[in-house]
């Protein structure tokens, strides 16, 4: 089942036998984690979305493309988040309470012994402010570049996308700046 974490999965994860011989699993970090991951997209001449991704450096997932993002901390709204972790990474400025909710994955990493709850969200920069990224944490991310969003599913290979990335281009339906789900609830973020 798509989201389940079998034991099997875990196995290669620090694994000992407790006093009735069954097995126990420790985590280096024995909590789920919660990310937010920002889709930052804009417009090119043909009213298509592009999104802003990066190849990341020098952490777990190092060499695949994700999009600005990090942690959220204790006491943070969503959209707080979003827009800090923007801002320190690619110097751009949005509003906490421009965000739209766009997709929730569940992120378990075994081989990096990481689990996060990753929430993404998503704004449109307008067209008559359009802001350039520019990179400001070098050691974290090679560069940052616009690429159509289908672009991600067609030219790229799963396997190129950090895990959370690759959850919700490859496993999900999600379309860029849409914000109805299946059974046609609305998820709008606001503050």
């Amino acid at each position: 089942m798509p989201g389940c974490v079998h034991v099997s999965h875990m196995s290669a994860l620090d694994s000992k036998k407790d006093a009735s011989n069954s097995p126990v699993v420790t985590w280096k970090i024995p909590h789920v984690r919660v990310g937010v991951g920002t889709l930052v997209f804009k417009r090119d001449k043909d009213g298509k979305h592009l999104v802003l991704i990066g190849k990341r450096k020098g952490s777990h997932g190092e060499g695949k493309y994700a999009l600005p993002g990090g942690h959220l901390e204790l006491g943070e709204s969503w959209g707080a988040c979003g827009s800090r972790e923007l801002e320190e990474e690619t110097n751009i400025r949005i509003e906490s309470k421009s965000w739209r909710i766009a997709f929730v994955s569940n992120d378990v990493m075994p081989k990096d012994r990481k689990h996060y709850i990753t929430i993404f969200l998503q704004v449109l920069l307008p067209d008559e402010n359009p802001q350039e990224a520019k990179n400001m944490e070098p050691n974290k991310c090679e560069k940052w570049e616009w690429r159509l969003f289908q672009d991600l599913k067609d030219t790229l290979k799963p396997d190129s996308l950090f895990i959370p990335l690759k959850h919700l281009v490859f496993h999900s339906d999600f379309v860029p700046m849409q914000t109805s789900t299946k059974n046609g609830a609305h998820m709008v973020f606001s503050g």
